[in-house]
């Protein structure tokens, strides 16, 4: 389990863990049930450098250092993915010709739109859970990893090779349970129970997202798991925000174990 964990790290993160000449990718693929831990512990990266940069800077300042944070650990992975397949599908083209833009490695300017407003967003709803409560960034890195899980198992690859493919092909039922069952214990032990609604609508817009691409490009590609991971931590975010404003009209109390 530990050594699944640091495959996972080594992938979704730019954390210096050096990768081996000889890593056996099969089971680098089969890491996919420890993406909610390291999205866990990137959420703890994110809640620190929220604690520290408080200490010195305002607000707003402090959720775009959060924001650029983000950016750093991840190695700007999920960007990459994001520009990507707004790029294709903003262009409006046929499957193949999709696919293409999605593999080329200039970005158009969909996708440079796409990240401008994706700094922007994430920053502004930062700053809007950090006044709520810092605490909750845990749960957005989290959650987002487990929506990736979703689609990982739920679609066919739309190419022939690649790394989506390779990770489609060998993920199995285990690695979805391992992520899911991660993720309902962190919201359980972390006194966060009353915004487990937030998942399945989470993952119910993860999954309609997962069919509407799929239709167009015949599938999914690694680049769509990216796009899956940021968009739907803006759509945690969001979701979050909502579930407190909720609980706040009705007087709800969050209970704790702690």
């Amino acid at each position: 389990m530990i050594r699944k964990l640091f495959y996972a790290i080594r992938f979704m993160t730019s954390l210096p863990l050096p990768w081996k000449e000889n890593e056996d990718l099969v089971q680098v693929s089969r890491s996919s049930g420890m993406f909610p831990m390291v999205g866990l512990i990137i959420g703890f990266l994110l809640l620190g450098i929220q604690f520290l940069s408080s200490l010195v800077f305002g607000d707003v300042t402090t959720a775009l250092m959060q924001t650029a944070a983000w950016v750093f650990i991840t190695g700007g992975l999920h960007l990459d993915g994001l520009a990507d397949t707004v790029d294709g599908i903003g262009s409006r083209r046929d499957r193949e010709r999709m696919l293409e833009i999605m593999k080329d490695s200039h970005i158009g300017a969909f996708g440079v739109l796409a990240l401008i407003l994706q700094i922007l967003l994430k920053t502004a709803l930062c700053y809007e859970l950090n006044r709520l409560d810092p605490l909750l960034i845990l749960l957005v890195p989290l959650s987002a990893r487990w929506g990736q899980l979703i689609v990982i198992r739920a679609f066919k690859p739309a190419r022939k090779d690649g790394m989506g493919r390779f990770f489609q092909e060998h993920m199995r039922a285990q690695e979805l349970l391992i992520g899911f069952m991660t993720v309902l214990g962190v919201y359980i032990l972390s006194g966060n129970s009353l915004y487990l609604p937030v998942l399945p609508v989470h993952g119910l817009i993860v999954y309609l997202t997962g069919v509407s691409i799929s239709r167009k490009l015949g599938g999914l590609t690694g680049d769509v798991y990216g796009f899956v991971c940021e968009t739907g931590e803006d759509i945690l975010l969001l979701l979050i925000l909502i579930n407190a404003g909720l609980m706040e009209a009705f007087a709800f109390q969050i209970p704790s174990i702690f």
